[in-house]
Formats: C-alpha cells, sequence, structure tokens
C-alpha cells in the first residue's frame, strides 16, 4: 500500500457486533492489535451481584501505530467487527454520489477513516470514568470524593460557552482535580395545557477538570 493511503496513527473508534465487544477485542488482539474495551461493574439491584457490562455496548477502541497502518484492511473482516467508524462520512457519501471534484477524488486520504481527535486524552478520561463507576459499584468510593469542591448530586455548569445550555450533574471526584459529571440534553416544550414541560432527550458521563466547573 503507498504512504498516500495510509491511516494516521492514534485510536479509532470500531462498531462491533451486538453483544459481541469482547470478542471483537480479542480477536483482535490475537492478530497483534492494541484494543480498549472500557468494563465496568453494575447491578441491577442493592442485593444483586456485580455484573461486568461494557461502557459503551456495540463499541471498541483500537489504536493503530506506525507498524499496524499498512494492514487495517484486515479489521474489517475480524469476527465481531462490523466496521471502523468513520467522522468524514459527509465526504464519503459526496465520494458515493460522484459528487467530488477531480482534486478531490484524487485525495484518498481524505476518505479513509479518522482517529479520534485527542484519542490519548479521551482514553485517559474513559479509564478515569472506569475506575470511579467500578469502586462506586464495590462500595470503596475514592479519596479523592473527600477533596473534591463539589458534592454529589450539586448542579454544575460548564465554563466554556458551548456546555452552558446543558443540565449537569456532579457525580463522584476522579483525583487528578478532575471530577465525573452528568450531562443531559433537555429538550423544553408546552403541552396542552400551556404548562412547560421538560424531557430528557438524551444523558452521557464524562470527566471535566475542576477549574472548568462552577456550581449552579
Amino acid at each position: 500500500m503507498q504512504n498516500q493511503e495510509c491511516l494516521q496513527e492514534g485510536w479509532y473508534l470500531l462498531k462491533a457486533k451486538p453483544h459481541q465487544e469482547q470478542r471483537a477485542r480479542e480477536n483482535l488482539e490475537t492478530q497483534g492489535f492494541d484494543t480498549y474495551c472500557p468494563i465496568v461493574k453494575v447491578r441491577a439491584k442493592a442485593k444483586d451481584p456485580l455484573k461486568e457490562e461494557a461502557l459503551f455496548p456495540g463499541y471498541v477502541f483500537l489504536y493503530l501505530d506506525l507498524k499496524d497502518l499498512d494492514r487495517y484492511h484486515k479489521i474489517r473482516s475480524t469476527r465481531g467487527v462490523i466496521e471502523i467508524v468513520y467522522f468524514n462520512r459527509i465526504t464519503r457519501q459526496l465520494h458515493k454520489d460522484g459528487r467530488l471534484s477531480k482534486s478531490q477524488e484524487q485525495n484518498v486520504q481524505a476518505l479513509l477513516p479518522k482517529p479520534i481527535p485527542n484519542g490519548h486524552e479521551v482514553i485517559k478520561d474513559i479509564q478515569l470514568i472506569v475506575e470511579a463507576l467500578n469502586n462506586r459499584a464495590e462500595g470503596k468510593g475514592t479519596a479523592s470524593d473527600k477533596t473534591a469542591p463539589f458534592n454529589k448530586g450539586d448542579k454544575v455548569i460548564m465554563r466554556q460557552s458551548l456546555y452552558q445550555q446543558l443540565e449537569m450533574t456532579f457525580v463522584t471526584g476522579l483525583g487528578s482535580k478532575r471530577g465525573l459529571i452528568l450531562v443531559q440534553h433537555i429538550r423544553k416544550q408546552r403541552n396542552s395545557q400551556g404548562e412547560t414541560v421538560c424531557e430528557v432527550v438524551s444523558e452521557q458521563k464524562m470527566a471535566a477538570k475542576y477549574k472548568d466547573l462552577k456550581k449552579a
């Protein structure tokens, strides 16, 4: 494979078949790839035994370095894997529809999958989240909980303007001056009685630096 057709080095996101994240990870590692599938311990009820679940059902992280970039085509044929997640689907759709210029068509690199932006930092944050969630599930707690500037359940605001319209709740401290927050996307609408009703459209947990947060 020519150099101009090689992927960039970094962390990629893979779509796995339903309930086959671990199978995909094991098969990829057998081929010599480095992977990460975040697993958390959960209880359905307080007295139930702990069980393990994928933090992101249906997804596996894959790291490609220089030794891997010329064999990425093997990934799609790996059992348990559906595809590499593309962050440039618009460009690929335009290519499929024949709507790119000749110069754009010749730019093979633009049509290849892209690594996750700031992938190393993303993986570090996820690892901190997994550690905090597993400690909570096991009833251990963390030393950082005692020094966190926020209490569990506090409503917080991200200082960046992009996030200030989102509903955020502090969950727990993660250490390294970071905390775990629950981010909710809320839609407000009026019902037939003219009352404003709030609906949680989606929610996710993410790590954030204490300096980037303030109490609501």
